[in-house]
């Protein structure tokens, strides 16, 4: 079954899960992209536009009672941003992750690496040391 998850009308973007891949379409252009082989760039897209998706996928999450990392790869696109250390992104990623409130053990493992990554500026690391000290979930 196919449903769309997010819908980013004016940049002509729509996400759809299907299980084992997701389908990112954008205009007449459609990427596969399987959660085997992670290729993250085009759901950076939705860290930009947080306020929009996080009414998507709250609305999305309450109406079929599942997970948001059940149907949303954050874990994936987050280790994909610090693997290229890429900070101006992962200042974003945070900022979804904490509006969406969805930590996870694999989630907080992958921000430690990043908390003495000398690739990210000072600021955004210890941004990171922040967040860990403060919603590090009990497990």
């Amino acid at each position: 079954m196919e449903e769309r998850i997010i819908c980013l009308a004016e940049l002509q973007y729509e996400y759809y899960f299907l299980g084992d891949h997701w389908k990112v379409v954008r205009g007449d252009n459609i990427k596969n992209i399987s959660i085997n082989s992670f290729y993250g760039y085009p759901f950076y897209i939705v860290f930009e536009n947080i306020k929009e998706v996080s009414e998507q996928l709250i609305t999305f999450i309450s109406q079929h009672n599942v997970s948001l990392l059940d149907i949303f790869p954050v874990e994936l696109i987050l280790k994909d941003i610090v693997d290229n250390q890429q900070g101006y992104w992962l200042n974003l990623c945070l900022d979804f992750i904490i509006r969406m409130n969805c930590f996870s053990e694999n989630i907080v493992k992958i921000l430690t690496k990043t908390k003495d990554d000398k690739s990210f500026n000072q600021e955004l690391r210890h941004r990171v040391r922040r967040i860990i000290s403060n919603f590090e979930p009990k497990f």
